[in-house]
């Protein structure tokens, strides 16, 4: 009798993979999924995958965006901060109440900073809270940020590789109840450089030595990363962001969110890691215009105080790079704006 009944509660159990289960996680209230949990960033990808799906086109599973900037101090990082901030916080107050895992190849992802930004997003929604409460719901965000230094190619891409096995180990970390919102390289040119001349010197060995190849000598490259990329984003179905450097010739500046055109710019990445992004955006800094020729002494004192107060504004803009997208598509974008502007102010990133 206990054996049949074992047996009828066995027949019970239904299986489900992580996934599956990441997967509907990541819908939102109304069954609406929801990437990044900032609304202009994912009704663009709800286009692109609306769009590739009517046409049959084979998509990876989670999208991938990449962000580049044509210039240091672009806004990428800027951006990063407050999407990681909405993951991090709870639902009341306008996050995604998960957790954010973040590579930090540049060694320049800021804490302090993002703490800000996490204190801006709070006082928005609760503007009376009290310091304490303001210092438990920081404590509670930042336990749910995981921050990774790998210092190479081989270790991010072993890191990327180990990640679901420590996500899933809830004696490491705080997490292990919430879903992960994303998964960031930043940046993920990196390690570019040190790339490159490893691959030169494995094929330079490789001409000396006749039984040795340079794919035997060489280090895990892109093609791994790549690899490892695509898993991780599949097993803990999360879309991924990467920042990226802009290593082509500078566009020239731009003072407005110009939607007639979009820019385009060939991709920096190495291949195959150059081939995954789903959507590529161009971030950069709006520029403030320039005194025209000939103004007079006085009349630039005058226009101070308007070129002053337009540097404090810190206005951004993150548009659509229009590198490789089907013109079809492409259109789709445009007539939906396709980018959204952005400050950023000494107390953090508010969005236009």
């Amino acid at each position: 009798m206990a054996e049949d009944l074992g047996r009828r509660l066995l027949m019970e159990i239904e299986q489900v993979r992580f996934d599956e289960i990441s997967q509907v996680l990541h819908l939102g209230r109304k069954g609406e999924k929801s990437y990044f949990g900032l609304p202009q960033l994912d009704r663009v990808l709800t286009i692109v995958e609306q769009t590739k799906r009517n046409a049959n086109t084979t998509m990876i599973a989670q999208p991938i965006i990449e962000l580049t900037s044509t210039a240091p101090g672009g806004g990428k990082t800027h951006l990063l901060y407050y999407l990681t901030a909405i993951a991090a916080l709870p639902s009341n107050l306008g996050g995604l109440d998960s957790c954010a895992v973040i590579f930090d190849t540049d060694n320049a992802f800021c804490v302090p900073r993002l703490a800000q930004q996490i204190e801006l997003l709070a006082r928005n929604k609760i503007p009376d809270i009290s310091s304490e409460n303001l210092d438990a719901l920081l404590l509670e965000a930042l336990k749910h940020v995981h921050i990774f230094y790998p210092q190479s190619l081989a270790s991010l891409t072993d890191t990327l590789t180990a990640l679901p096995d420590y996500l899933l180990d809830k004696s490491r970390h705080y997490s292990f109840s919430r879903r992960v919102a994303f998964l960031a390289l930043d940046s993920a040119s990196a390690f570019h450089w040190p790339a490159r001349a490893a691959e030169e010197t494995a094929a330079l060995l490789a001409k000396t030595n006749a039984t040795t190849t340079s794919s035997e000598l060489s280090e895990p490259g892109y093609t791994q990363l790549t690899a490892a990329l695509r898993t991780a984003t599949s097993t803990l179905q999360t879309p991924a962001l990467l920042t990226s450097w802009h290593l082509g010739p500078q566009p020239p500046p731009t003072n407005s969110h110009n939607t007639s055109e979009s820019p385009s710019f060939r991709p920096s990445l190495q291949a195959p890691l150059s081939q995954l992004p789903t959507l590529r955006f161009l971030v950069r800094r709006l520029a403030v215009r320039t005194f025209p020729a000939g103004i007079s002494i006085e009349e630039a004192l005058r226009e101070a105080p308007d070129r002053r107060k337009a540097v404090e504004d810190g206005r951004f803009e993150c548009g659509i790079n229009a590198w490789g997208i089907e013109e079809r598509l492409l259109a789709k974008l445009k007539k939906d704006d396709g980018g959204f502007g952005f400050r950023v102010l000494r107390e953090g990133l508010v969005m236009d």
